[in-house]
């Protein structure tokens, strides 16, 4: 008789996201004449601006900052900003888009000069952009992308794909001159959209209190809806998860010689015994061991 093929047992690797671009907002390439200035504006979602021939002035908060050939400006959410060309006639390339993601808030108010071996996924972007969005040659005031008529095949997501591998690269080269990776270690591995939000919600309320209502009204999904997910994405529950994150930051503020009375009222602990209490049971030590141990 012949023997029948054993089954071979195999293990499914979960892909954990550093980042996650949600929406691509507008897309620009603009050849601007000399002396151009564009109105100050605002928004609630992340802009880049690329130099991509000649130099081209950003203004910041009111600051003004020149941007040469080949470097890139990052424009973080509500920030005040404009543009103006000088006596120069630069081109530039504009990419908006939503990103929650925490990593992300390292790029704020940072420029770079891009490596040319990542420049191609920004050529990437504009080429599908240009095959997938109807973009006039001009149009500063351009608020919506719109599909063509026959766009190509997977083109948003390849548009998606390439900014988020080139935010990626950006944060390894700036990686290499860091002596620490935590800042970029995402705090929850295996991310999705909802997922992350939560953990961006979690991690804005350390320094203060919390409930899962306030959780809900800001998401808008029903609490046992919101608990349930992630504790099947994650293992552990919500508030377990923003102890956690509180612990992590303590133990920051340890580092920083801060003492256990001022850490137990900037992180809202209702008493040091509390703090004491929450901190032995994340570590598993109380946080004088702790304070000893790195010494």
């Amino acid at each position: 008789m012949k023997e029948m093929p054993q089954t071979k047992k195999f293990y499914m690797h979960k892909i954990s996201n550093l980042l996650n671009v949600q929406k691509i907002v507008t897309i620009h390439y603009q050849a601007l004449e000399k002396n151009y200035t564009f109105p100050e504006e605002t928004h609630d979602f992340w802009e880049i601006n690329y130099a991509d021939k000649e130099d081209i002035f950003v203004i910041l908060d009111g600051q003004k900052i020149e941007l040469k050939q080949g470097e890139i400006i990052f424009i973080k959410p509500n920030q005040p900003h404009y543009v103006e060309s000088g006596n120069k006639e630069p081109n530039l390339f504009i990419i908006s888009f939503t990103c929650r993601s925490e990593s992300m808030q390292f790029f704020a108010d940072k420029k770079y000069s891009v490596p040319e071996n990542y420049r191609y996924l920004l050529q990437n972007i504009m080429t599908e952009a240009t095959d997938t969005f109807q973009i006039p040659e001009f149009d500063p005031n351009l608020t919506e992308l719109k599909l063509r008529e026959n766009p190509n095949l997977g083109g948003e997501q390849i548009i998606k794909n390439s900014l988020e591998a080139l935010l990626i690269y950006l944060l390894r080269s700036e990686q290499k001159r860091e002596t620490t990776q935590e800042f970029f270690v995402s705090k929850i591995a295996d991310s999705s959209e909802l997922e992350d939000e939560i953990v961006r919600i979690l991690t804005s309320r350390i320094y203060g209190k919390f409930t899962l209502a306030d959780l809900s009204n800001e998401l808008h999904y029903g609490t046992t809806r919101l608990c349930t997910f992630f504790r099947e994405k994650t293992g552990r529950s919500i508030y377990q998860t923003y102890l956690k994150l509180k612990i992590d930051e303590a133990k920051k503020l340890i580092r920083k010689n801060k003492s256990f009375s001022e850490i137990t009222d900037l992180l809202c602990f209702d008493s040091i015994s509390t703090f004491t209490f929450v901190f032995k049971k994340h570590v598993g030590m109380t946080p004088s061991e702790y304070r000893n141990s790195i010494k």
